[in-house]
């Protein structure tokens, strides 16, 4: 179980030192996001559209599960992270501000041979808004 916490661990340490070639050596050929199959270079793209608006963005493990699932091999890493980061272009759909920002995201991977198949996750868009726009939401 340790081996594939410290395989997760390394995961994230790739995407924050941008090292796109582990990454894609640490997952499957195809990645399936959000129910959605991507090629692995595609599922890349996916991640640069947070890390390339802010180079300073790094990903903080705050809680990390592991555990098999099935007699098949597979098994399930599911995490809260800690996004930080300072956006100088378009974020996530929000203008930057200038301002460092600090979003959650919970996520679950499904391994399968010791390689990432399936991400699904849930970013708080809501956390990213208040930070991200300067007018209120809710004026009364």
């Amino acid at each position: 179980m340790s081996s594939l916490k410290q395989i997760y661990k390394t995961y994230i340490q790739a995407i924050n030192d941008r090292n796109w070639a582990l990454v894609i050596s640490l997952v499957h050929p195809t990645v399936t996001w959000n129910q959605k199959p991507y090629p692995a270079e595609e599922y890349i793209t996916l991640m640069t559209r947070a890390t390339d608006p802010a180079p300073d963005l790094k990903f903080h493990i705050d809680i990390l599960l592991a555990e098999d699932t099935d007699t098949a091999g597979e098994q399930i890493v599911s995490a809260r992270l800690l996004i930080r980061g300072t956006p100088e272009k378009e974020f996530l759909g929000f203008r930057p501000t200038g301002k460092s920002v600090e979003v959650v995201e919970h996520v679950f991977y499904r391994f399968v041979e010791g390689r990432i198949k399936e991400v699904t996750t849930v970013i708080d868009m809501e956390g990213l808004r208040e930070q991200m726009v300067d007018v209120p939401i809710f004026v009364r």
